[in-house]
C-alpha cells in the first residue's frame, strides 16, 4: 500500500461529510439541539422531541395556551436558531397537539 500524503481525522470527515452530501441533514440536527437553549429548559420541557425534515421543524406541545404562544412567536424562533447556525436552515415551525 502506498503512502498518501496526511491529512487530519477532522478533514477526512468533512470531506466523507460533503461528499456524501450529508450537509443539510446535519445542519438540522444542529437545530434540534439548539431548541432548548434558545426557547429555555422550562418550555422545552413542556414540548416534545424536536423533528426537522426539508427546513420544516416540527415540534409536539400538549398545553394549548402554550402552543398558541409559541406560534404566535415563531418567526422570532426560526430567526433565533437560524442566525445561530449562520445559514438558514429552518424555513417555518409547526406546533402539533
Amino acid at each position: 500500500m502506498k503512502r498518501m500524503e496526511v491529512q487530519s481525522i477532522g478533514d477526512v470527515l468533512r470531506l466523507t461529510v460533503q461528499e456524501c452530501n450529508m450537509t443539510s441533514r446535519l445542519n438540522e440536527l444542529k437545530a434540534i439541539e439548539l431548541w432548548k437553549p434558545i426557547v429555555g429548559a422550562h418550555i422545552a420541557s413542556r414540548c416534545g422531541r424536536p423533528s426537522v425534515k426539508n427546513g420544516l421543524m416540527t415540534i409536539p406541545v400538549n398545553a394549548g395556551p402554550l402552543r398558541h404562544e409559541l406560534t404566535m412567536n415563531r418567526s422570532a424562533i426560526v430567526r433565533l436558531i437560524n442566525s445561530q447556525l449562520g445559514k438558514e436552515v429552518i424555513h417555518d415551525i409547526r406546533f402539533t397537539g
